[in-house]
């Protein structure tokens, strides 16, 4: 029960600088501090995408994946809650109805995918067990990435989806579905492989 309470509130802080706080470097830097604290329980992935690529490396059983993605979810959602109530706006995904969506999922996809890969590397390869590099590695990935303007991050849309449809009745479409949630599952897939292909070649 303890891995799923702290991937609940790992999600919740990064949430709240990813809405709050918004700097790329503050968001890298609160993604390292709940990676010291939580890592040692949970795994410190704080993210759909990661727990679904850890799933598809079968370090996660399917229960288990399933169980850190609501708690993550919730957790963004309660930060999400948090946001609304200090600034009496929700924080919506900025798609624009009618664009086209191979670019924001394209972004969506590969920069998730380097998350997920750094993830996987960091705390697969024997070569970085029991140091204090993954932390570092893994923040300053998102701390990168974040500068791009986008969220990588499925647990954030799906929490900002329920407060919008709870607030307006509004999701946001099949459009933000798919660019915020869809691409990022599956730039954690690709994620998967590229992990395991390179990983055989250093072997």
């Amino acid at each position: 029960m303890k891995r799923y309470a702290m991937e609940f509130v790992g999600t919740f802080f990064l949430t709240v600088a990813i809405t709050l706080i918004v700097n790329p470097i503050a968001i890298g830097l609160m993604l390292m501090a709940m990676i010291y604290i939580g890592g040692h329980i949970s795994g410190a992935q704080y993210n759909p995408a990661i727990s679904f690529a850890c799933f598809v490396q079968n370090r996660l059983r399917l229960d288990e994946a399933v169980k850190y993605i609501v708690a993550q979810s919730l957790g963004a959602l309660l930060a999400l809650c948090f946001f609304m109530m200090i600034t009496n706006n929700s924080f919506t995904l900025d798609m624009v109805p009618g664009s086209p969506l191979l670019a924001p999922m394209a972004i969506e996809g590969l920069l998730t995918m380097v998350l997920c890969w750094i993830y996987l590397v960091m705390n697969y390869e024997n070569r970085y067990r029991n140091s204090m590099i993954p932390g570092f590695a893994i923040g300053l990935t998102l701390m990168a990435i974040v500068s791009a303007g986008s969220l990588f991050n499925p647990g954030v849309a799906i929490g900002s989806m329920v407060c919008n449809m709870i607030k307006d009745g509004s999701c946001g479409g099949m459009a933000s579905v798919l660019v915020y949630v869809v691409a990022p599952l599956i730039g954690g897939f690709a994620a998967s492989f590229m992990f395991n292909y390179f990983r055989s070649e250093m072997q």
